[in-house]
């Protein structure tokens, strides 16, 4: 049985070699992106090691190897070695990971990490695995799961088993924490004090990919495990000693260090193997990796890193841009700790000497990044440039901005640095204080003098002005303790024919009326604002002696649709009287059936008031007046109140018509919106 599998994996093997030479490609997917190249780096090329173990890629954009030397950066031209003094990053590396910032490095017996431009050794821990979270960054050791907290390791205790094994990788869905050991697959609700614990499968379990709907995790010699909810299938595959699995495009990507690599389809059935035996130069495939710009780069034991260039993404790469060094007088400062939405940088006027580095990464045209910058004002030309030196600044705020772009005129974003350069002691406040301080002495015994003539004469303005503010508000007063003496005599002579009638009644009615009436005018007198309850009893008793005293029948309502209680909202006193006495006296004084309407309304700033009439017309009766300057002066000062009050306040008369005819007038206005609390 056995050799009838080898027969049929070395036919299989054959059979994908004879396809990929049909195809005249080296490496082609039949899917976007497309890749029709590669390129191998080795020792030769810069790189620190042939023997690769791990890769990843920064916020910037820099491709990062970890080896059994050390740590390379690359930024699509140049490697950059990385040591440390105490030969830590000398050793193997097991494990890249970038996050924001930070880069953190896991290896043997070692973790640390780097910020700032700076390597910090953290822990003596062989590190498998590194995931950060959203509180913590999670770390898998050679013997169970640690978390970073400031700059230690903590523990973190699950159960015997997981404490005591390799942990090779952990991900989390959202829901659960899944975790592949050398012992078995754990799926776990939280890693600190956990509430449930389920041993998913006994085996040596080497990566998990965590996707939407399902989890899949490699075994080192057993297939791939598809978790679906509670369900678990197996999916066999050709590839042994597998180190782990990786998305690209819409296949599935099988990595061993010693079968190559097994792509499946999207259903995991097999597409095909990439080996020495087809189109490859390396079995020891350690990592499997994307970057930002659909490249593939595939890292090995032997034969260095091959990075597979893609054809068709790089149009939708938006570059980044960051600073790589910011200089004072040719002395580097931390520049992380300013620029944009950061303290801002001060300066004295002797440290006006700036120099900025700065980079943007294309890993597929490096060398066809542009820059430009601008300091307070107009961007300077795109050039090649990656610094820039501003010598002998003025005093004052400056931003520096920088900006990329790349061949196909994708733009990054500006990245700004703020820094302010003090002015020189001569030409500050106190300086300049101390040296006319002598002059400022005898001018300000001049201003002094002066300001006192000033103030006197202001003082008497206010008087003069205070005074005639006294009078008007007098003669507004005055004006609302008015009453037409036609009205007050007609009432009188009423109450006369009552007492004369013999309508004791009627007579008491009127009186009382008639006082309630002149005393609510003046209590009304005495205040600014009354609340709309009053105003609406006065107008009431008012309207009802008017009635009593009119020749021609009328009815009047009183409606109101408000946000608040009439108690509670304050109006000017005696507002709307002048309306109602105007539409009685020249609106419906000549016609039967007369009807007047008042109604209240409020918007969220303003309360309106209408007063309907359906009599001859405002406008008609005033053109059959013959003296046509008459107009009633309660009504003109009202009107001038109304409009005192605020920009926005209005009076309108509008005559209401039907079929051409005039039918009655609308007088309406709006005043602030004003409550008691």
């Amino acid at each position: 049985m056995k050799s009838i599998y080898k027969f049929l994996s070395v036919l299989l093997l054959f059979k994908t070699h004879n396809f990929t030479a049909q195809e005249n490609v080296l490496f082609n997917i039949n899917e976007a992106p497309s890749y029709n190249s590669y390129i191998n780096y080795k020792e030769k090329d810069g790189i620190l090691s042939n023997q690769i173990t791990c890769i990843t890629q920064d916020e910037l954009g820099y491709i990062w190897f970890g080896s059994n030397k050390g740590l390379t950066r690359f930024d699509g031209t140049n490697f950059e070695n990385f040591t440390n003094e105490n030969g830590n990053l000398t050793q193997r590396i097991n494990v890249l990971v970038s996050n924001k910032k930070n880069l953190y490095i896991g290896g043997f017996n070692f973790f640390a990490l780097r910020n700032k431009n700076t390597f910090k050794l953290i822990e003596n821990k062989t590190v498998r695995c590194i995931i950060p979270t959203e509180n913590s960054l999670v770390i898998g050791t050679e013997r169970g799961i640690y978390k970073l907290t400031k700059d230690f390791l903590i523990p973190i205790k699950t159960n015997l088993e997981i404490d005591l094994s390799e942990v090779n990788d952990i991900q989390y869905d959202g829901e659960n924490y899944y975790i592949a050991t050398n012992k078995a697959l754990w799926k776990l609700k939280n890693l600190s004090t956990p509430k449930s614990i389920k041993k998913i499968e006994m085996g040596n379990f080497t990566s998990i990919l965590i996707l939407k709907n399902k989890v899949i995790s490699s075994t080192l010699n057993s297939g791939l495990r598809i978790i679906n909810n509670s369900k678990i299938s197996a999916i066999n595959i050709f590839t042994k000693n597998v180190k782990g699995i990786r998305k690209i495009g819409t296949n599935y990507w099988v990595f061993s260090l010693s079968n190559g690599i097994e792509i499946l389809n999207n259903d995991f059935s097999f597409k095909r193997k990439i080996n020495k035996y087809n189109s490859f130069e390396s079995n020891e495939i350690t990592d499997v990796f994307e970057d930002a710009q659909a490249n593939i780069w595939l890292t090995t034991l032997n034969h260095g890193v091959f990075r597979f260039k893609s054809l068709s993404y790089n149009r939708l790469f938006v570059p980044s841009i960051s600073f790589e060094n910011i200089e004072v007088l040719h002395q580097p400062i931390d520049f992380f700790m300013h620029g944009k939405d950061k303290t801002k940088l001060k300066l004295t006027s002797q440290k006006n000497h700036l120099a900025f580095y700065y980079k943007s990464i294309d890993l597929n045209n490096p060398k066809n990044v542009l820059y430009r910058y601008k300091i307070n004002g107009k961007y300077s030309p795109w050039t090649h440039k990656t610094s820039v030196n501003l010598a002998n600044l003025q005093s004052g705020d400056y931003t520096f901005s920088v900006q990329s772009k790349l061949k196909n005129d994708q733009k990054s974003l500006p990245i700004d640095f703020n820094f302010y350069i003090d002015k020189p002691f001569y030409h500050k406040i106190w300086f300049k204080l101390s040296i006319m301080s002598f002059i400022f002495t005898i001018i300000g015994l001049m201003i002094n003098q002066s300001i006192r003539k000033t103030q006197t004469k202001n003082k008497l303005k206010i008087n003069q002005l205070e005074l005639k503010n006294h009078l008007l508000n007098l003669e507004q007063k005055a004006l609302q303790l008015q009453m037409n003496p036609h009205f007050i005599f007609n009432v009188l002579n009423g109450v006369k024919a009552l007492g004369n009638n013999g309508k004791l009644n009627d007579l008491n009615s009127t009186i009382s009326k008639f006082s309630n009436l002149l005393r609510s005018i003046l209590e009304a007198s005495r205040k600014d604002f009354i609340s709309l309850a009053d105003e609406i009893k006065t107008l009431e008793n008012y309207i009802d002696l008017e009635q009593q005293m009119s020749i021609c029948k009328f009815t009047y309502r009183i409606n109101y649709q408000l946000s608040f209680e009439i108690e509670e909202i304050m109006i000017p006193p005696m507002l709307i009287q002048p309306f109602i006495e105007n539409s009685i006296k020249h609106g419906i004084k000549s016609i039967e059936n007369g009807e007047i309407i008042i109604y209240f309304s409020n918007d969220a700033n303003y309360i309106h008031c209408e007063i309907i009439d359906n009599g001859v017309g405002f406008f008609t009766t005033q053109k059959k007046k013959r003296n046509k300057n008459h107009v009633s002066i309660a009504l003109n000062v009202t009107k001038e109140r109304i409009k005192s009050i605020d920009s926005k306040t209005y009076v309108k008369f509008i005559e209401l018509k039907k079929n051409g005819e005039v039918i009655g007038t609308k007088a309406c206005f709006k005043i602030p919106l004003k409550t008691d609390f």
